[in-house]
């Protein structure tokens, strides 16, 4: 199977992989794939003998049904529960306990769904009956669980950072060990893709339902930003919030979260990143021997969806007793666009830092806002270019909302001097090189780069566009996409 081996340099007359590392580190990279289709990047790093890990399943919000919104996240939060081998006393008593949980939840759930029906009565006695089931099931499945056992491993073998995450693109775990615990990896994390058991699946499901009344339900930002998204899109699926909708994630079942990790969790649908202390040759022999015996199995075609053209302004308003906040999203084009890096520069030389027009203009000088940020973000399918902002009392929306477009017009006739161009061309480097730092975060940037492109040298590319990214190309996207005809505010 082929092996790219690259130096990594940060020289003029080296390729665009190396831009974004210093010139005195050189950084061996291996490319494998097993026979299953699942991919694997081995980046040597020896400064100290340990490595990162990112093990990323190309499945996220985006990918959910009508009626499972949620699932790709609380799905994440399953795979911390165990599997056949960890996380149990006594299996085989254990599953038929969780068959049967599943099957009074599922009573319950068609029962109480009669009081949506017209003329529909819920019957309270087979609700109470059916809640007493749940209540001794769940606590006789309780006692077979070793809790948190996964965490306790890699905690005792020196690991750190253990974590996840989902998006609506993707879901991602993480972890940092010692390099002689390479053979430990490789064998809790297959096993986790071969043979998960989804503990405590409704207990964890109110987990998250409260993960979301703090992030989204009680957060005037959460509740502007779900808003303001569900807006902006109307046919691709990123206007679907990664926590969910509350009456779709409060009855999901443990069912449908086996069926979607059947789907989605297959080795050719999965990609890993192993940064640090590590021999390739180990490294290739290992995950041979763990995850080349994971069967690779058909994946279901990706919905030929597209965002209509938006015919003109769309405007929302939410109420929450809070602090008035305002939010403006500009559709931009997708993630590989020739314009993405121009938008980038856009959204530094606007909106990122104090130095930043809108900070200095609306911060500082007008003492408008408290606080004001504006920046690119690009998805497969679609991309949008927000500006946020926080008056400051007594200002009103409406003036700053005025103040904006006057900023956003100024950029489209006044291109950034050379100083501005400088600044945030540093600014994009300076964040670039702190993030490929540590083997955490360039295990990161590769793996979101090669999920994302299909090619994890896209995460080097960056300094190299944006030093090509001229003052005139900066006011022709401004004109091109910061248009109210394309703007949704909330």
């Amino acid at each position: 199977m082929p092996i790219v081996l690259l130096a990594l340099l940060l020289a003029a007359a080296q390729l665009a992989v190396a831009a974004a590392l210093p010139e005195d580190i050189r950084l061996p990279i291996t490319e494998h794939t097993l026979r299953n289709g699942m991919r694997f990047l081995i980046v040597e790093r020896r400064e100290s003998p340990t490595f990162s890990a990112y093990l990323r399943f190309q499945v996220g919000s985006a990918n959910e049904i009508p009626g499972q919104t949620g699932l790709a996240h609380l799905l994440e939060h399953m795979m911390f529960k165990g599997t056949r081998l960890f996380g149990t006393q006594d299996l085989e008593r254990e599953l038929p306990l969780l068959e049967q949980i599943d099957a009074r939840y599922m009573a319950l759930q068609v029962e109480k769904a009669k009081a949506r029906l017209p003329g529909g009565r819920v019957d309270a006695a087979t609700v109470a009956a059916l809640e007493k089931e749940i209540a001794e099931l769940e606590a006789e499945a309780k006692t077979f669980i070793v809790r948190n056992e996964l965490w306790e491993i890699y905690r005792r073998s020196g690991g750190i950072r253990l974590n996840a995450s989902t998006s609506r693109e993707g879901t991602q775990y993480f972890v940092s060990l010692p390099n002689t615990r390479l053979e430990l990896w490789a064998l809790l994390e297959s096993d986790r893709m071969r043979n998960p058991v989804f503990r405590e699946f409704y207990t964890e499901r109110e987990v998250v339902q409260e993960e979301r009344r703090q992030r989204v339900d009680t957060s005037p930002r959460g509740q502007l930003m779900e808003a303001a998204l569900a807006t902006a899109f109307v046919a691709l699926p990123y206007r679907h919030p990664v926590l969910g909708w509350p009456s779709e994630l409060e009855n999901l079942t443990r069912p449908q979260a086996v069926e979607f990790f059947r789907t989605y969790y297959a080795p050719n649908n999965t990609l890993a990143v192993l940064v640090g202390d590590l021999d390739p040759a180990e490294v290739i022999r290992t995950v041979e021997r763990h995850f080349g015996g994971i069967p690779a199995q058909p994946l279901p075609p990706a919905p030929l969806l597209v965002e209509p053209p938006q015919p003109g302004e769309r405007r929302i308003r939410v109420e929450f007793p809070a602090e008035p906040q305002l939010l403006m999203l500009y559709r931009i084009p997708p993630l590989g666009h020739p314009d993405m890096y121009t938008l980038s520069v856009l959204g530094s030389l606007l909106g990122d830092g104090r130095s930043s027009r809108l900070h200095k203009r609306l911060v500082e000088e007008q003492r408008l806002v408290t606080g004001v940020a504006a920046g690119p973000w690009f998805l497969r399918r679609a991309g949008l270019f927000l500006i946020q902002a926080t008056p400051r009392a007594p200002h009103t929306l409406e003036e700053i909302e005025a103040a904006i477009e006057e900023e956003l017009r100024r950029a489209q006739t006044e291109p950034p001097t050379p100083r501005e161009l400088m600044k945030v061309r540093n600014q994009i480097e300076v964040g670039a090189i702190r993030g490929l730092a540590s083997n955490a975060g360039l295990a990161s940037r590769l793996g979101e780069a090669w999920a994302l492109t299909g090619d994890w040298r896209f995460a080097f590319e960056e300094r190299k566009k944006i030093q090509a990214v001229t003052a005139e190309e900066v006011v022709a996207v401004a004109k091109r996409y910061l248009l109210p005809r394309q703007r949704t505010a909330a």
